[in-house]
């Protein structure tokens, strides 16, 4: 037994967490996976870029960066949405994920400063 499944053990042993949250604890795609980390750590790509879209002028914008963000953005959507069990959180991250960088790049483009 890994240092993972210990430590889920342990927390699920405990007697004041509601049925519910055991349940979500011992799910699947529950916290104690790499499917609920995942989205979370993308999400924070995507908030970024939110808000260097406020923040930050269209000059500083680095094209190559964002065609990056936008390719991964939508190769793994893709692959999120064959994956067994499908990972709908997932895909949504990634969406958003590629959105953020195309729009991201439409601005570099409308200022005329796209390559």
């Amino acid at each position: 037994m890994g240092p993972i499944r210990q430590l889920q053990a342990f927390v699920c042993a405990q007697t004041f967490w509601p049925q519910f949250m055991i349940r979500w604890f011992q799910a699947e795609k529950g916290p104690f996976t790499i499917f609920f980390y995942c989205p979370l750590a993308k999400w924070g790509i995507s908030i970024a870029n939110i808000n260097d879209m406020i923040k930050k002028p269209v000059d500083t914008i680095n094209p190559v960066q964002q065609s990056v963000i936008t390719l991964t953005g939508t190769l793994i959507a893709r692959w999120c949405w064959v994956l067994s069990p499908r990972q709908y959180m997932l895909v949504v991250c990634n969406s958003v994920m590629a959105c953020t960088g195309i729009i991201q790049l439409w601005r570099k483009h409308q200022a005329g400063l796209l390559f």
